[in-house]
């Protein structure tokens, strides 16, 4: 084999090891809300569809705000009402959303002040 081939399988080989450390596989969507799972998934659909020069670290942001939409998913089925979450917490979530280019800031400032409202 050539110097190129062994290069090439080897960066082939590393990429393929680093796409598979930013994963869903993880969440069981079948355990959460089918809309709001179904809400998150469009989600995540449209943030990987985006261009970056930097694929892999748009992966793992995408992932990151895939975890946190899943995790504020109330479960399904669910009997009683989820506690309910703090200002700080949804402004925190918000933040997060809008950091990882999910949201507009738009969006963003029209939620924060909602949230700012409620208090």
């Amino acid at each position: 084999m050539k110097f190129g081939e062994i290069m090439m399988k080897k960066i082939l080989l590393l990429t393929m090891l680093l796409a598979g450390c930013a994963s869903v596989s993880d969440i069981d969507t079948s355990k959460i809300d089918a809309s709001c799972a179904q809400s998150c998934t469009s989600t995540y659909s449209e943030c990987l569809g985006k261009f970056t020069l930097f694929p892999l670290i748009a992966q793992h942001q995408c992932t990151d705000a895939m975890h946190l939409c899943a995790a504020a998913c109330p479960s399904r089925g669910a009997t009683a009402p989820a506690p309910p979450v703090s200002a700080t917490q949804r402004l925190q979530d918000l933040a997060d959303l809008y950091k990882h280019g999910l949201i507009t800031k738009e969006d963003y400032d029209a939620k924060r002040s909602e949230i700012l409202k409620g208090i």
